[in-house]
């Protein structure tokens, strides 16, 4: 399951996931909430926290980097992956600066991360 977390607001999307992420995810919470809070030309900032109940992406779905960002649609400046290491596979196979995994207890640190004024 996939939750909009309530400081969502803006070009920063705070989501919450756990048990296993599907393609309902992706398309009706995930592309919702960009279609609902993105204005058109913007660029979006993503906060991914992978809660203690996570369990994995499922294989037939967009949750993979070839995937994610392009059929989005949308251009995702910095998304940041938070777990207790479940979202570390995932974080990887982007092989980009723009992606980073932060350990559950960063949570803030993330936050900030994602902030940042981009270059």
């Amino acid at each position: 399951m996939l939750y909009v977390l309530p400081d969502s607001a803006g070009d920063m999307l705070m989501l919450q996931g756990n048990g296993n992420l599907s393609q309902k995810d992706y398309t009706d919470v995930f592309l919702a909430q960009i279609e609902k809070q993105l204005k058109p030309g913007s660029t979006l900032r993503v906060l991914l926290y992978l809660d203690h109940d996570f369990s994995h992406f499922d294989e037939d779905s967009n949750w993979n980097a070839q995937l994610l960002f392009k059929a989005s649609g949308t251009d995702i400046a910095r998304m940041a992956i938070i777990s207790d290491g479940s979202g570390n596979d995932l974080c990887s196979s982007f092989n980009t600066a723009e992606v980073q995994h932060f350990a559950t207890a960063e949570f803030l640190k993330a936050m900030h991360w994602c902030d940042e004024p981009l270059n």
